[in-house]
């Protein structure tokens, strides 16, 4: 039997990494696939107030006093996913008024924690055996790749095809059709469409193969989210959310047609479930990083069947 943990839209969540990690080792994984959205979203910066510091958290005010109490208001702050940067008054000041130094200083926080859990992932998986496969998404930037190419032992799966074990490919892409947010890794249906092309065709036993592929298939029951107007505001009727399919055409139409064994996807955190297209189990475990909570799936692959699946949380 070989046993993936997949999970996704870690958004820098520290805790959720962690949590991740170790359910590798608790449900004895043979590889963990990681299926994008992996760096954070802001730097929460705690200015130094002579004998105190203060900074926000969700709008919440903090104000430690002690070294101790500052450690534990940054562990809170990296638990969620964001990055805790302590100041004096004079150095905020500076940063607020040099946008470019603030995203310089910004991109190396996220490499930093992406190098950190690498070196993690090394320490506690690779004497097990275990494998780590850790694809970007497309909230984030390119820089994330190099820093995952840093480590000898974690293998990012994106644009490119592994083998998982002799009887297993997998292949990634860490693209998404076009957001409101237009973020780093945003292309149209068509670029998606013909990379997928590409990938598809150096599968030599396309019916076994894994796809890692963030965004998930259109109107499969995994896409779901809130509709949006004009204005980004979240739209209502009769006292009720509007939700709507926001998957990829593209992503639909290639797992429709190679039937792969086992498709995983992430991207749209409201949408988790296991759905079938056809023979392939297309799953998204879901994410609730901003609470320090791992969604993730596990999935039991044996003489070319999944023998069994079921999500997991922590």
């Amino acid at each position: 039997m070989f046993r993936i943990i997949f999970a996704s839209d870690f958004h820098g969540s520290d805790a959720v990494f962690r949590k991740f990690i170790g359910a590798g080792l608790t449900y004895r994984a043979n590889a963990l696939i990681v299926g994008g959205d992996v760096t954070g979203k802001a730097i929460v910066p705690i200015i130094h107030k002579g004998g105190r510091w203060e900074g926000y958290l969700f709008g919440h005010k903090e104000e430690p006093e002690t070294q101790e109490e500052l450690e534990r208001f940054k562990q809170n702050i990296a638990k969620v996913g964001f990055y805790p940067l302590v100041l004096e008054p004079d150095e905020a000041e500076e940063l607020e008024n040099d946008p470019e130094k603030m995203d310089a200083i910004f991109r190396q926080m996220m490499r930093e924690r992406l190098e950190t859990w690498m070196a993690l992932a090394e320490e506690h998986l690779k004497e097990k055996g275990v494998q780590l496969y850790f694809m970007p998404g497309n909230d984030d930037d390119y820089s994330v790749d190099e820093v995952i190419a840093q480590s000898s032992f974690v293998i990012n799966p994106d644009n490119r095809k592994v083998w998982l074990n002799e009887m297993h490919e997998l292949i990634g892409l860490s693209y998404s059709n076009i957001t409101p947010w237009h973020c780093h890794r945003d292309v149209e249906e068509d670029v998606i469409k013909a990379k997928l092309e590409e990938l598809v065709a150096l599968l030599e036993r396309p019916e076994m193969a894994v796809f890692n592929i963030h965004i998930p298939p259109y109107d499969s029951g995994i896409d779901i989210c809130p509709e949006l107007d004009e204005e980004m505001r979240i739209k209502h009727a009769g006292g009720q959310v509007l939700m709507k399919p926001v998957g990829s055409h593209a992503v639909r139409e290639i797992i429709e047609r190679v039937q792969p064994l086992l498709s995983l996807h992430g991207h749209i955190h409201e949408a988790p479930g296991f759905r079938r297209i056809g023979r392939t189990l297309c799953v998204n475990p879901g994410s609730e990083y901003a609470e320090g909570i791992m969604r993730a799936a596990l999935i039991n692959l044996e003489k070319g069947k999944i023998k069994g699946y079921m999500p997991i949380s922590a």
